[in-house]
């Protein structure tokens, strides 16, 4: 029985699951928590923050226990004169902490902090990837929809287009070639549904793909209801490129991997100052002679007696490294020269993607507005074509054409508004504006 109904509770949650409809804002929301890359990205950040929490200990003193054991064979011991054997062991603490090193621990310990804020960008620029993609892959859902939309109702058009010519036909009035071009057209225009309904099922297998989901077919999203009357949201050009400076984490990773290049400088020129180390040893031995005329105390009492504490303080000043330091410090200031090159380019690369975000919004919205006057336009020539064809005035073929010329402008406005969409995404993301925002 209780197995009975844990099969029917995952059947019901099964159900559930089938009927989910994903929104936009839950698809960006599951593939920036899910997505391989993202995560791959976040257990980098991991590993920065282990290496920062292994700069920030350095400080401390290390500290080791030690047991020694030797067996000692000689050929000869002067008080007795003939060989002899021993055997010792030793035991102790040593410990040392460094004292000062030219102030590399900070300097390791800043740098440490810097990888795990450049770590951090580096993950925000994997999510803003991952979820420009997704908007895209949904919009182009939403795409697909619209045009199934217009292929229903093509062929509903086309189907009581065929519906007339056979009562035209059964009364005389229209030729068997006028019927059988209408059969034809409703024939094409079922073939055009057909393949309309599987790209919306690409559509969908493709965003499903994208959110790395592990079964697809069950997969569908939310309709978002986009006008027809939409608008060119002004922006100014160099007030994007400045917000864009100041937010994407592309161009904050750039300029905290410049200051890991700077601090790098600072690091090698450590090699040229003295370290200060102290020492500390804690310890005691114990020796046994297995000849007779060679007496020794009690282990216990030679442990006791035998204890020393040695402080010890050491200084190691570079004097001659080789040309190391010289050229490591040359290398850091080469690396840097690199890194502040990479800034660069990494902000021409943004302006040049805003630029190319404005560039399409503004021409996108031309078509656009150029598409929507086409449907105007083909849905009059529509208009007038019908009426001519139920007075007579054309056949059917002009009318398939005239009606055509409505599809195809249809169709376009329809890519031409999404085309739009997204592109005004890409420039609002790069004003700082939400992705999911007016989309919801």
């Amino acid at each position: 029985m209780k197995k009975l109904f844990l099969f029917l509770f995952s059947l019901s949650m099964g159900l559930v699951s089938a009927q989910k409809k994903w929104s936009l804002l839950e698809a960006v929301t599951y593939a920036t928590e899910n997505n391989l890359n993202v995560l791959q990205s976040r257990i980098n950040e991991d590993l920065s923050a282990k290496d920062l929490e292994y700069a920030g200990n350095q400080w401390l003193p290390t500290a080791s226990g030690y047991f020694d054991n030797s067996l000692t064979i000689g050929s000869n011991h002067p008080m007795i004169n003939k060989g002899y054997q021993q055997y010792s062991n030793s035991l102790g603490l040593n410990s040392s902490i460094t004292i000062y090193n030219g102030g590399l621990l900070n300097l390791n310990k800043e740098r440490a902090s810097l990888l795990v804020e450049s770590s951090k960008y580096q993950t925000e620029s994997v999510i803003n990837d991952i979820s420009l993609m997704v908007v895209n892959y949904y919009l182009n859902v939403m795409l697909s929809r619209e045009l199934l939309e217009i292929a229903e109702g093509n062929l509903s058009i086309m189907e009581q287009q065929l519906d007339r010519s056979q009562k035209l036909f059964d009364a005389g009035s229209i030729a068997r070639a006028d019927l059988v071009q209408a059969e034809a057209n409703v024939a094409q225009e079922k073939k055009n549904l057909a393949d309309a309904k599987i790209e919306v099922e690409r559509a969908l297998f493709n965003l499903a793909t994208l959110l790395q989901l592990p079964d697809y077919r069950e997969f569908d999203v939310e309709i978002v209801n986009v006008p027809d009357d939409i608008s060119l949201g002004l922006y100014d050009l160099e007030e994007v490129v400045q917000t864009a400076y100041a937010q994407q984490p592309a161009v904050k990773k750039a300029e905290t991997d410049l200051e890991v290049a700077t601090t790098d400088i600072e690091i090698a020129e450590t090699g040229f100052k003295p370290t200060i180390t102290g020492t500390y040893n804690l310890g005691t031995n114990y020796a046994e002679y297995f000849n007779k005329g060679l007496e020794t105390e009690a282990w216990l009492s030679q442990w006791h007696d035998n204890i020393t504490n040695v402080f010890g303080l050491s200084v190691n000043i570079p004097i001659f490294e080789k040309f190391n330091n010289k050229l490591n410090v040359q290398k850091a200031k080469i690396s840097e020269s690199l890194a502040q090159n990479t800034m660069e380019q990494q902000k021409q690369i943004i302006r040049e993607n805003v630029q190319e975000a404005y560039f399409n919004a503004n021409s996108s919205y031309q078509a656009f507005e150029a598409a929507k006057e086409s449907v105007r336009s083909s849905e009059i020539s529509a208009d007038f074509a019908q009426r001519s064809f139920e007075a007579g005035k054309i056949n059917i073929y002009d009318l398939n054409i005239a009606q055509n010329n409505l599809v195809t402008a249809q169709s376009q406005m329809a890519q031409a508004k999404y085309n739009f969409i997204f592109r005004m995404k890409v420039l609002d993301f790069y004003a700082g504006r939400p992705l999911t925002e007016g989309l919801e």
